[in-house]
């Protein structure tokens, strides 16, 4: 599968049902005037196969992602074209359709997400289903995630699946980890590139005694000394700028993920996941006046049990039981980085379990069906330290979250119309057992905050041709307010325990068609949506103090847009894939006076093109590709801006039989002197070779 593809060949049993599919047949149409009720989402466990039935699928196959939410739009990517170099999630993520990714820097820097201009804390991420983001703050840093274990992300715009606990505002992504193989198989691969980047993979699976086995060591580093052009915190005045070296901006990192599984007879599966990430890396802050002290260490632990049962044709269940626990440590002892000397030891456990099924009653006349659930509850509590002589005590905070599902699937007409209405509920308890006193600045006292929160949503699909479909979605969702905002720190931020959840209504309706082969064509995917979403009660900082800012809910933004996905194989032998996003964003908010009314939000690009011309053969492939992002503003006032940067790739591969590749590739080969979206260098030109065997 190409990247940034939405459909994949996903086995059909003989009723035509499709894993994680309630229906027999996920079609993917809908004319507007039927988007009445709830948005897309589809039950989470696999269908279980019954006897064979008289069923014509005149359908493309369905991806997995795609059954969860048959009438959203959905991505699903493959890391397969990124794991042969030193790449990370953001990289994947960063060339998929309605996706913005900002950098805080190169490689291994601090990285997070957009979906459809939505902020990062509105975007929930998720390792095989079970939730990354933490209530302190959701933002997840994607470099410091998984990418050589992966067999796919998928990418929810939108649309929130039943099968996640929360759903996000923006959007969901999920990482799903490659499954064991009953045939022994070991892979080795090793890297090496520019700024001393090395990165090395080990990974072994096999079955033992019919319980399956994998397990994958990556270990990834950079010096991260490239050069940049320095503006001298000056940016209105080119006199003065120079070229500079990105100073301790080294790190080293090392990820585990164990895997393992078996079948019992009575149609129960148990899998066992482990996933252990450590961390340790310079921080070097903004370009201008670089830090050569702070320092940041990050471990993480995650492991969880699923239990999975198909043994009778009306109902799929599935269970999780889940724990995670992450130490951060952030050492600045001079003070480089944010408000005076820092030695933070952050600490965050998590418990949890989830339950969901799926009921398909007997088919009614020209009417199919499918009933999912979900339940989960969690307990989250966050430990926070600062070691620094004198600094104030931070009380623990603790989360308690409660979360209820239903979904109804309902086919009409041999399912070529399809609605799917899905209703949620989530109670969220936050509790900080202690005040919390920063220097200069308002106590915040210990309390307990409650926050019901109601999701209503529903999509439908119509099938106008075996080819071409026509889909939309309408749904409400909401995000409570989380720890940093509610009771804030010690440092510049004094909490607001007023604040009111954000809410969205997202609004999208497009067409996906599929079709070949053609004459020379095989394969020809297009995809097109325009999405429509506001936000309300947007919390943002407000510098109401010079010292500290408090979190203010403001009136909201209106975002819409434009996504448009190609992707095509040609003569068995060239691939081509390329989509572009177009957002205008359009600042709601009253606060001040409304002196940022109508303005453009900042760090969202208006568009962004993503192409990929690939030609390949069994000896190897030959590839280009070519990323564009439009200049974007970094302020609310509009006044500092990042200008447009476009990045040209070319890389090869050669393959020695199926026992070993050879890869090479050249990024930025233009050189250009780029910033990220929020304005932090970006390396210049680069080259990365990689050696990767398999027996």
């Amino acid at each position: 599968m190409r990247r940034g593809e939405t459909e994949t060949s996903t086995p059909i049993d003989p009723t035509g049902r499709v894993a994680g599919c309630g229906l027999r047949v996920a079609g993917c149409g809908f004319p507007l005037f039927i988007l009445l009720l709830a948005v897309s989402n589809a039950p989470s466990p696999a269908a279980a196969d019954e006897p064979a039935a008289t069923v014509t699928v005149t359908a493309p196959a369905i991806a997995a992602a795609e059954a969860r939410a048959p009438t959203g739009f959905v991505s699903t990517l493959d890391p397969a074209e990124h794991t042969q170099q030193a790449e990370s999630v953001a990289d994947v993520l960063a060339d998929s359709v309605g996706v913005s990714v900002r950098r805080f820097g190169g490689l291994g820097a601090f990285s997070t997400l957009s979906i459809r201009g939505s902020s990062s804390n509105q975007v929930q991420i998720y390792l095989d289903g079970v939730p990354l983001s933490r209530a302190r703050n959701e933002t997840v840093n994607l470099a410091d995630l998984p990418l050589d274990s992966l067999a796919r992300i998928e990418v929810y715009r939108g649309t929130a699946p039943v099968a996640f606990g929360t759903p996000g505002l923006g959007g969901i992504v999920n990482l799903v980890t490659k499954p064991p193989s009953a045939t022994p198989t070991t892979e080795l691969s090793a890297s090496y590139g520019s700024f001393d980047t090395r990165k090395v993979v080990a990974a072994r699976t096999q079955q033992i005694d019919d319980v399956d086995l994998l397990g994958y060591v990556t270990y990834l580093g950079s010096a991260g000394n490239f050069r940049f052009l320095d503006d001298n915190g000056t940016p209105l005045n080119p006199a003065d700028d120079h070229e500079a070296t990105r100073r301790n901006n080294a790190f080293d990192s090392v990820d585990t993920v164990l895997k393992g599984g078996t079948s019992w007879a009575s149609g129960l599966r148990t899998d066992l996941i482990s996933e252990t990430f450590y961390k340790h890396q310079g921080v070097p802050g903004i370009g201008t006046n670089q830090s050569l002290t702070a320092s940041f260490t990050d471990l993480r632990a995650l492991n969880a049990l699923r239990v999975t049962s198909s043994a009778t044709p009306q109902f799929d269940l599935a269970g999780t039981l889940y724990g995670i626990y992450e130490q951060e440590r952030f050492d600045d002892p001079n003070g480089d980085i944010g408000t005076g000397p820092q030695d933070r030891n952050d600490e965050t456990g998590v418990v949890g379990a989830n339950a969901s099924g799926t009921y398909y009653p007997p088919a009614a006349q020209a009417l199919a069906q499918a009933l999912g659930w979900f339940a989960e509850l969690s307990n989250e509590i966050f430990a926070p330290s600062n070691d620094v002589a004198n600094a104030p005590n931070e009380p623990d905070e603790t989360r308690l979250h409660a979360t209820l599902a239903v979904q109804d699937q309902v086919g009409f007409f041999d399912e070529r119309v399809l609605l799917v209405p899905t209703l949620r509920y989530e109670h969220v308890r936050d509790e900080n057992d202690g005040s919390l006193q920063g220097f200069g600045r308002p106590t915040i006292p210990a309390q307990t905050r409650d926050h019901d929160l109601f999701s209503e949503s529903g999509g439908a699909q119509v099938r106008v041709t075996p080819w071409l479909a026509v889909r939309g979605n309408l749904g409400q969702f909401e995000r409570a307010p989380n720890f940093g905002e509610l009771f804030g720190n010690t440092g510049s931020v004094v909490g607001n325990p007023t604040l009111r959840p954000e809410t969205a209504v997202n609004r999208d309706i497009g067409c996906v068609a599929t079709a070949g082969p053609l004459w020379r064509v095989d394969r020809l995917h297009v995809e097109y949506a325009y999405f429509n979403d506001d936000f309300d009660d947007l919390i943002v900082l407000v510098q109401n103090h010079p010292s500290f800012a408090t979190p203010t809910n403001v009136s909201g933004a209106r975002i819409s847009g434009h996504e448009l996905v190609l992707q095509s194989t040609v003569a068995g032998h060239v691939t081509l894939d390329a989509n572009y996003t177009h957002q205008d964003t359009d600042n709601r908010s009253h606060v001040f006076g409304g002196i940022y009314l109508g303005k453009q939000l900042p760090g969202r690009p208006a568009d962004e093109v993503y192409t990929r011309l690939e030609l390949f053969e069994p000896r190897g492939r030959l590839y280009y590709e070519f990323n564009l992002v439009s200049g974007n503003y970094l302020d609310q006032a509009n006044f500092q801006q990042v200008p447009s940067r476009d990045i040209h790739t070319l890389g090869v591969a050669l393959n020695a039989g199926t026992l070993a590749t050879v890869s090479f590739e050249a990024r930025n080969i233009t050189d250009n002197q780029i910033s990220d979206v929020g304005g932090f260098p970006l390396p210049g030109r680069s080259f990365f070779g990689s050696v990767q065997l398999r027996f």
